[in-house]
């Protein structure tokens, strides 16, 4: 008998000390509770808040961009710069344009970048495809040239549909003088 008593008081010293430290323990209503008093508030991204970087930007040099070779190259980028600065110059010798035809003008010009930004990453998965042998990196190379037409694609009807409001604003800005 007295074993059973001493086994008896052992569970329960064992169920009591479970008890007591349940019962620190905040309930699940509690926890809920402070959880919603701690959110914070959510921000949401738009495109404003996000910066973009064209596919040029954040491509990778290949092992044929990046060779000793890089004489043609500082030779057409100082090309790209010295037709960067006609237009430049062109642009601020015309006649002041309206702000809407200006700010459709430089839409223009961004679109055109990104589009071209776009084709030489499709050239680039072109050129990769035509020497890769692994059959995953050739899938994974036509996802990416499909996905980088179908951006050529957008940009080209963003730039179709700029290009007929700026042809709207030029008329509409030359019937009011």
């Amino acid at each position: 008998m007295r074993r059973y008593s001493h086994v008896t008081l052992i569970f329960l010293l064992a169920a009591g000390g479970a008890c007591v430290a349940q019962s620190d323990q905040p309930s699940l209503g509690e926890v809920a509770k402070q959880t919603r008093q701690e959110k914070k508030p959510v921000k949401v991204l738009t495109n404003d808040d996000v910066a973009t970087v064209t596919p040029e930007t954040q491509s990778q040099p290949t092992k044929a961009e990046s060779a000793p070779s890089s004489a043609p190259a500082a030779s057409q980028s100082a090309a790209k710069s010295q037709e960067k600065a006609k237009a430049t110059e062109k642009t601020a010798s015309a006649p002041k344009d309206p702000p809407a035809v200006a700010e459709l003008k430089q839409k223009l010009t961004s679109y055109k970048q990104e589009q071209d930004g776009w084709k030489k990453s499709a050239q680039r998965y072109e050129d990769l495809l035509t020497n890769e042998t692994s059959d995953f990196r050739r899938q994974m190379y036509q996802d990416a040239l499909q996905g980088d037409k179908q951006n050529v694609q957008v940009f080209q009807d963003k730039i179709d549909q700029t290009q007929s409001d700026l042809e709207k604003a030029e008329k509409d800005s030359s019937q009011s003088h």
